[in-house]
């Protein structure tokens, strides 16, 4: 079959392919494992779980520094020279690990506020996923567009997560166990990656001059502040929930919006898949079908979220989380936006050179939140409904945002 379509489009239906199973699989996983949990560890505890995550995740994107969107394409652009492609990699590994320990440092500063110093020993270990942003090089796979690596070994690692917690995690007292089991996970995750560059990609390690390092920094830190800031939409949501009202709020508003994450995770696959191939051959009738597509495929998805809501947080959190059918059926407007969302971003202003724009993007929309955040805080107006409203809001700030840049640059016209 795939010697039947041309050159590029048959790279974009393996990487397609490969995501596509990666993808669906930790869909798998995760919902087995939320419904799982929140039967096991209770609507507070996996509340806990949720909201340390929501602030960890922060850190996470901290130490990955944006390069999971733009490292691939320094990929592409020097995947004939291999001496410079180890250098590159040497590079983003060296930053990646001093941010790493940094975000200990900074953790360790937080842990004296009251709001984080609860908490503070799960979030410390949970800290430790840290090693999976820092040696899992998805952003070399999809530079060199083969995905077949990257899959195997996520998909083990997700496995040894998934039987641990089903084997080990039986009480609500088993908590810490768990994020033990997550963090052993991406250890895994990380280890074998950067194995795999070694033996199978021919990679030799570099010591990089500091000033080098500089420029990779430099060059990546508006990706970073973009990405860093769009976290806002979710986990600050999550993390002021938490803050505002009680854990059970923070697992219904949780598993609402994974439902609904679940249903753009096709067009986040699609994305990566032809964003490598897009910004080498800047096909635009292509990428204008594409965006068509995905913004239809994102309004059937809502409407079938509206229609089965109470029966999906029925299946995945029990018939505890029913009470949360409204929120699932607001939330369901993002899906079309964030649809077009995806292949307005990378795919159209990162592959044709636009990367100011795409990071306006991402800072604009998310200063947007900040600043209602704060109206809300002042005037005693933060409600469950209203940071729920909030997060809808977000994403048409964003897709609207894009949609401006796109024909601002002429992108399509030119």
């Amino acid at each position: 079959m795939f010697n039947r379509l041309s050159t590029d489009n048959a790279i974009i239906l393996k990487n397609l392919s490969y995501l596509s199973f990666l993808r669906f699989f930790n869909i798998g996983i995760k919902f087995l494992l939320v419904a799982y949990l929140v039967r096991v560890l209770g609507e507070i505890s996996y509340g806990i779980l949720t909201w340390s995550d929501s602030i960890i995740q922060y850190f996470l994107m901290f130490i990955n520094f944006g390069f999971n969107i733009y490292a691939a394409k320094y990929i592409v652009e020097n995947r004939s020279d291999k001496d410079k492609i180890n250098k590159i990699t040497s590079s983003i590994f060296l930053i990646k690990f001093a941010l790493f320990i940094f975000s200990f440092i900074i953790l360790f500063a937080l842990s004296f506020f009251d709001t984080f110093n609860t908490h503070k020993n799960i979030l410390f270990l949970m800290l430790l996923m840290g090693t999976g942003e820092v040696f899992f090089p998805i952003w070399y796979f999809q530079g060199i567009e083969k995905l077949k690596a990257a899959t195997y070994i996520v998909t083990f690692s997700r496995l040894i997560l998934v039987l641990g917690t089903l084997a080990f995690v039986k009480t609500q007292n088993d908590l810490k166990l768990h994020v033990l089991l997550i963090v052993i996970s991406n250890i895994i995750m990380g280890l074998l990656g950067y194995i795999t560059l070694v033996k199978y990609y021919n990679f030799s390690f570099y010591w990089i001059r500091v000033s080098v390092l500089k420029e990779f920094v430099k060059e990546a830190y508006m990706f970073f502040l973009g990405r860093f800031l769009s976290l806002t939409f979710n986990f600050a949501t999550i993390f002021l929930i938490g803050i505002y009202f009680t854990m059970d709020y923070v697992t219904g508003f949780d598993i609402a919006l994974k439902i609904v994450l679940v249903s753009i995770i096709p067009f986040d696959m699609l994305q990566q898949a032809v964003f490598p191939t897009i910004s080498r051959n800047k096909n635009k009738k292509l990428l204008k079908k594409l965006i068509i597509i995905s913004f239809t495929i994102g309004l059937i998805f809502m409407i079938f979220l509206y229609l089965f809501s109470s029966q999906l947080l029925s299946l995945f959190g029990g018939q505890e989380m029913i009470k949360y059918n409204d929120v699932l059926k607001a939330l369901a407007i993002i899906t079309p936006m964030v649809a077009a969302t995806f292949m307005l971003g990378t795919c159209t202003l990162v592959a044709f050179g636009f990367n100011k724009e795409f990071n306006f993007s991402l800072i604009l929309s998310s200063v947007l939140y900040i600043i209602i955040v704060v109206i809300l805080i002042v005037f005693d107006k933060v409600t469950f409904w209203n940071l729920v409203y909030l997060r809808i809001i977000s994403d048409l700030a964003l897709v609207s945002i894009r949609l401006y840049y796109t024909f601002k640059r002429k992108i399509f016209t030119t």
